[in-house]
């Protein structure tokens, strides 16, 4: 743990810095569900060793048996609702494979990096029911982007990169609760200016989302359906929204749906990264194949549209009492 919080400028500056150490003969926005995924698997083992130290020094601080303090640390039943990350996707910890060789821990990794990292989310998703299909099925770092393939010393500099001592990404770190969301958000809005046009399939600028939250006025108790919902902005300010009228986030039922397998994958770390876990994401597109709907039938939608310099913005969304 450090000492000194990170700060929002800090933490912008470090991704700014992940992903000019990827840039090549490739475009940033090719690349931009890599450093989502190595973020978001950095936050849930930074997030898992904190937890598991918790459990060694309190609440299993009275076994003494160490095969079954061992076998406690290993039940992710013990983790409640941290994320459960198995021994091949811990950012510190090296395990034997089946022969009983010993594998690096990810952050020393040196060879094969990309096939380590795929296996790594893989074996998170396959450990946490909230993440199915999310992560192995969008993220795919052996991926070949036109005719570029990210290689094994490119990924080694992200990895060190990532292991910086300051930037162990858990909430007593941070200067405000928020701030890896915060953060993320900037990186969504770096690789959608970096897709120009592109870029509005999955990014809304926030101060046009900002805007039409205040007109909607959300208030706890109610739900919250966007069927256009890309990275997930508009339910993420609405849960901010209801927070700072002084009511409960978490009693607002937040849906989404997005027909685009990695903009959906990543709206869902998104959300996780903002700490928010009540919600219900769908992958299809919203028009031939409705999965949020009202008695069987597609739940109704008021269509807002306006312009924003050359851009058309357009969001379709409902919000209804429960």
């Amino acid at each position: 743990m450090t000492s000194e919080k990170i700060t929002l400028s800090q933490l912008e500056g470090f991704l700014f810095k992940s992903a000019d150490i990827l840039r090549g003969k490739m475009d940033a926005s090719e690349f931009k569900e890599f450093i989502f995924g190595l973020l978001f698997i950095k936050r849930l083992s930074d997030e898992f060793d904190r937890k598991r130290q918790q459990l060694r020094k309190k609440d299993f601080a009275h076994i003494k048996d160490p095969a079954l303090l061992k076998e406690l640390l290993e039940d992710k039943t013990s983790y409640g609702e941290t994320f459960f990350v198995p021994v091949r996707a811990r950012w510190h910890e090296s395990w034997k494979d089946e022969n009983g060789d010993e594998v690096p821990a990810l952050k020393d990794l040196k060879q094969d990096i990309g096939n380590m990292l795929n296996k790594a989310i893989a074996a998170v998703e396959d450990e946490n029911d909230a993440l199915a299909n999310v992560l192995k099925n969008n993220i795919d770092f052996n991926a070949v982007k036109g005719k570029t393939k990210i290689p094994d010393q490119k990924w080694k500099d992200l990895l060190d990169h990532f292991n910086q001592p300051k930037f162990v990404l858990v909430n007593d770190n941070f200067e405000f609760p928020d701030l890896l969301g915060a953060a993320y958000e900037y990186l969504i809005k770096y690789f959608a200016d970096s897709a120009g046009k592109k870029g509005g399939e999955f990014y809304t600028p926030g101060e046009v989302v900002r805007l039409l939250v205040q007109l909607v006025k959300p208030r706890a108790g109610q739900e919250i359906y966007d069927p256009t919902v890309g990275s997930g902005g508009f339910l993420i300010q609405s849960h901010q929204y209801v927070e700072e009228q002084g009511e409960n986030p978490n009693d607002l039922a937040l849906y989404g749906q997005d027909s685009n397998g990695t903009v959906w994958s990543i709206c869902i770390m998104n959300m996780i990264l903002h700490n928010i876990t009540r919600f219900t994401i769908e992958n299809a597109d919203t028009l031939e194949d409705p999965q949020i709907l009202d008695n069987g039938h597609l739940a109704l939608m008021r269509l807002v549209t306006g312009p924003l310099g050359v851009r058309a913005v357009r969001l379709r969304l409902l919000v209804v009492p429960r």
